[in-house]
């Protein structure tokens, strides 16, 4: 945006405010020699234009330090609006729905159990085929689908649907009902362990799904850590380090101890009596 005034130009690059966020002040002027009158200024000597610009140049600085303390009070009120927008971000995450560890149907009629950490869904689509024999469709074959996710709060595009995921399969093909009943039977009873509370402890490694601008939400906990197989065994080799350095160190400062016993006690020299020395 530009705007005439009496012999110079401003441009002003849209100011902006974005609260807790950015603040942009940006302008500058330009000279418009068709509307300046130099006469006055011509006039005078280069010294006094001198000293003239370098007093206006002490202006400028002078507010230019006093934008610059109104932009770092606008940098702490800043923050502090940032700092109740996370809170407010906090309070109004709403809490998951999920059925109570019961067994129920979803809105695309699949199959769903869930609680505040975990979700697992299936579906068994069963496939026809033409009989023309019967002179209508029969079915063929039965495809299985099913997941465990964590059933997380909805956070934007925050974490993708892979960062959920725990474990799953896509369209397993049976051609028998009964074997694919089974199998997702099988799977039901491998996942059970995780629909046994309301509110299980989540894994270290997956809290982020359930916090918000760094704090767990209400009615979470976590899981303690549990060592890896890595972790246990360089725990057990620091261990048995440690215990084959005692009997060696031990071994070091017995054998120094009876070398000392043994050595030999210096004999000391006789030496000059008072008398002897008197007799010379």
């Amino acid at each position: 945006m530009s705007e005439e005034n009496e012999f110079y130009n401003v441009y002003n690059y849209s100011d902006n405010l974005r609260p807790g966020n950015e603040i942009t002040i940006k302008h500058s002027v330009s000279f418009n020699e068709s509307r300046a009158n130099l006469s006055p200024l011509v006039s005078l000597s280069p010294d006094k234009l001198k000293d003239m610009k370098l007093v206006s140049e002490e202006k400028e600085e002078a507010i230019f330090e006093r934008l610059c303390a109104a932009v770092k009070e606008w940098e702490q009120q800043a923050a502090q609006t940032l700092l109740l927008g996370r809170a407010l971000e906090y309070v109004e995450t709403p809490a998951v729905k999920h059925t109570s560890n019961q067994w129920q149907k979803d809105a695309f009629d699949d199959l769903e159990v869930s609680n505040m950490v975990y979700k697992m869904s299936y579906r068994i689509r069963e496939d026809t085929q033409y009989n023309r024999a019967l002179q209508k469709s029969v079915p063929c074959a039965w495809s299985v689908s099913w997941d465990v996710v964590f059933n997380a709060p909805p956070k934007g595009d925050y974490y993708s649907s892979s960062a959920r995921k725990i474990a799953g399969q896509e369209q397993k093909r049976y051609t028998d009902k009964a074997a694919a009943e089974k199998y997702v039977q099988g799977r039901i009873d491998a996942y059970a362990y995780l629909f046994t509370e309301l509110s299980p402890p989540i894994p270290e490694e997956s809290k982020n799904l359930f916090r918000v601008n760094g704090h767990l939400l209400p009615g979470y906990s976590l899981k303690p850590h549990e060592p890896t197989a890595l972790e246990l065994l360089s725990f057990v080799q620091e261990q048995d380090m440690a215990a084959a350095c005692v009997p060696a160190l031990e071994g070091r400062e017995g054998k120094q101890s009876t070398s000392e016993e043994k050595q030999p006690a210096k004999k000391k020299s006789p030496g000059k009596t008072r008398r002897d020395s008197m007799a010379r």
